[in-house]
């Protein structure tokens, strides 16, 4: 490759540092830049690029000359962040959830339309080579007549930052944080059907959580309702 992209990184905690580790193993980027509040997260991002120019704000790396932005900040900053990138013409890969609600991801997505910019997110699990194979064998109809889906994520060790369980910061729990992933898949492997309706509940350390609105559930259950009629239950 000719040009290495120089890319810019916002947030470089766990999943931050690895992606760019990732970045740079494949030869494809190198760290131009990078902007994290956390001292400690930028000193071992530092020691993965020691090249990598350190901002004191997104706004002031957004001023350099990079190709492209990736976003692994906490969730609460991820629409501004995103809209802002891209609206300074930057394409941007960002951590999911783009957005906390609906209103804020459609909004990103109208940024990114406008600025003509690519926008990619994190949804990790479609690049699985196990999903892979079975995307193919349900295009090729090896499973004749999907009717019924069950997908499940259970992580007993919770999220390791106390801004996970802040809902003005991460917008939700385990459904935004983990759930994501099951509801994108059983859609993206299924051809994106239309969603007729959802039933669910959502709990805290077993207490459900509307009486207690204010924290964010550890344990979620779902249905949805697909056009064609398709079951794909969540848990």
């Amino acid at each position: 490759m000719s040009h290495r992209l120089r890319l810019g990184f916002a947030g470089v905690g766990w999943i931050g540092r690895h992606r760019m580790q990732a970045l740079l193993d494949a030869g494809v980027a190198e760290a131009a830049a990078i902007v994290d509040v956390d001292e400690a997260c930028v000193g071992e991002a530092c020691s993965l690029a020691p090249r990598a120019k350190v901002c004191a704000s997104f706004d002031d790396m957004l001023a350099l000359d990079l190709d492209g932005v990736v976003i692994a900040t906490p969730s609460a900053a991820h629409a501004e962040q995103t809209i802002a990138a891209l609206r300074r013409g930057f394409p941007v890969f960002c951590q999911k959830p783009l957005g906390r609600s609906g209103d804020e991801v459609a909004g990103v997505v109208t940024a990114a339309r406008t600025a003509d910019r690519r926008l990619g997110v994190d949804l990790s699990y479609r690049h699985l080579a196990g999903i892979a194979d079975v995307r193919d064998a349900i295009q090729r109809d090896e499973l004749g007549r999907i009717y019924a889906v069950e997908a499940v994520f259970h992580n007993a060790y919770g999220p390791g930052k106390p801004w996970f369980y802040d809902r003005a910061q991460s917008g939700g729990g385990c459904v935004i944080d983990l759930g994501i992933h099951l509801v994108d898949l059983a859609l993206w492997l299924l051809g994106q059907p239309a969603v007729r309706g959802v039933e669910s509940r959502c709990f805290v350390r077993g207490t459900p959580l509307h009486e207690t609105p204010e924290a964010v559930e550890d344990y979620a259950t779902a249905r949805l309702d697909l056009e064609g009629d398709v079951a794909v239950d969540v848990a």
